[in-house]
């Protein structure tokens, strides 16, 4: 994953940073190899961003519940980000009592906990 600094349309290019090293830039990559995630504009209870694609826990400081994981994607019907548990089921959330744990580009077998 890495930090955008530039988008191309016209030359269809992508620019940016490789994320854990701010000094290693990416050089010049084609745009459509690359997914873009959209930040939701929501934060998590720890004022982390969430970003589409982000696995979230929801059971925090709730004590005797096993953690439950669960997805963040677009929800074209209700033209708004909203959270999936792993079997595809929309989710009522609120995002400041949830914590990011990871996402799916980076951490794919979370979701199988």
């Amino acid at each position: 994953m890495f930090g955008v600094h530039h988008i191309d349309f016209s030359r269809n290019e992508i620019s940016g940073y490789w994320f854990g090293d701010e000094h290693e830039e990416t050089g010049v990559l084609p745009l459509d190899s690359c997914e873009i995630q959209q930040f939701t504009g929501l934060h998590d209870m720890n004022g982390r961003e969430i970003y589409e694609g982000d696995i979230v826990d929801d059971t925090c400081g709730r004590i005797g519940i096993p953690q439950s994981t669960h997805i963040v994607k677009w929800n074209e019907k209700q033209a708004g980000f909203c959270m999936y548990d792993y079997r595809g089921v929309h989710l009522p959330w609120k995002p400041h009592l949830l914590v990011v744990i990871g996402n799916r580009y980076e951490h794919p077998d979370i979701l199988d906990r």
